[in-house]
């Protein structure tokens, strides 16, 4: 089935004006220091009794109320709110019908990034990783990765880029945030359309949270942090998950496919986001289509509640959809819950 798309920081741990030095002087018995002050002069003493510190500023002293560095060891380190890092997962159909799909996402996906990187100012670390619905048998520029769920680092096929895109610039079969994202993106996820026509989109999610390919040495190794928010992109035109009438589907139903995401993130839900590109009732795909996802994938999403979201994947730009992403998952990196 192919669609029509209408033609288409640090902590500042500077305490300000206040005491830069502390000068012992001799140790009386009154137990006197003198405490020097260098921005803005002033006349401080340090009197200690009984074991506690207080700190007297002259009366006359008409400079703003120093603000003082204690000791190293008394710093107290305020954690930072918000994700620090962001693992995008893209599951990509690659069957016949997906070619001006997979045209539309290239071309989208500049604007999804830059929008990302304006929004996520605090983010420091991305991770890129794009899969098929298939076992990808042009993937194997890496031993190991023409596999369900493998990262893809070659392309080939009808209407591919027909490329070797990886390993990528950190050496991983991922790409990171010194990567050309823009170039590295459009090389993997214009992964043609020879796929196998019975798309098994969530199994290939799947493998990818649930670790099958990420032991040492493996394709996918290194891709998921625990520490990071994950973002995952659904795009296909078809339907997946129990409901197929073929029988040719992705194992599990929509709950098992979520419990592996939470699963996959420690038991914290707010720390996933679900994005779906898909053909659905009601959605811009032709009325006579007949192969919408209407109990499945569309399930999925909405169990992420405010951390899911629908897009059509007939819409003639992603652009308006990814804009609206973009929201999103800036909220939901802000509500990040640091595990452990």
């Amino acid at each position: 089935m192919a669609c029509t798309p209408g033609d288409g920081r640090e902590d500042d741990t500077s305490a300000g004006p206040g005491i830069d030095s502390l000068s012992q002087g001799d140790a009386s018995a009154s137990g006197t220091s003198d405490v020097t002050t260098t921005d803005p002069p002033a006349t401080s003493n340090v009197a200690s009794d009984d074991g506690m510190t207080t700190v007297s500023v002259d009366d006359d002293d008409t400079s703003s109320t120093p603000k003082f560095d204690m000791m190293p060891w008394m710093d107290v380190t305020i954690p930072e709110e918000g994700c620090r890092k962001v693992d995008f997962l893209f599951v990509i159909d690659n069957s016949g019908s997906m070619a001006d799909e997979q045209d539309n996402l290239t071309a989208s996906f500049p604007g999804f990034i830059s929008g990302i990187q304006s929004a996520l100012e605090q983010v420091d670390e991305y991770h890129v990783g794009v899969v098929t619905t298939d076992a990808y048998s042009p993937n194997n520029a890496v031993p190991g990765c023409n596999v369900l769920g493998g990262l893809v680092t070659k392309t080939g096929g009808s209407n591919s880029s027909n490329a070797t895109c990886g390993p990528y610039a950190a050496g991983t079969n991922y790409m990171t945030e010194i990567d050309n994202l823009d170039v590295a993106f459009a090389c993997a996820a214009d992964t043609g359309t020879s796929g196998n026509g019975y798309e098994l989109t969530m199994d290939a999610m799947k493998n990818v949270v649930n670790g099958v390919h990420a032991g040492p040495g493996q394709c996918n190794e290194g891709f998921l942090r625990d520490d990071a928010l994950l973002v995952l992109v659904l795009i296909t035109d078809e339907y997946d998950g129990q409901g197929d009438p073929e029988g040719q589907a992705s194992s599990g139903t929509p709950a098992d496919w979520y419990n592996a995401v939470v699963t996959a993130k420690l038991g914290i839900p707010e720390n996933a986001v679900a994005l779906g590109l898909l053909n659905y009732a009601g959605g811009p795909c032709p009325p006579a289509s007949t192969v919408y996802d209407g109990v499945n994938m569309v399930n999925f999403v909405n169990m992420f509640g405010a951390n899911g979201f629908l897009g059509g994947i007939c819409e003639p730009d992603y652009g308006p959809v990814f804009a609206q992403a973009v929201g999103i998952i800036e909220e939901a990196c802000n509500n990040f819950v640091p595990p452990g």
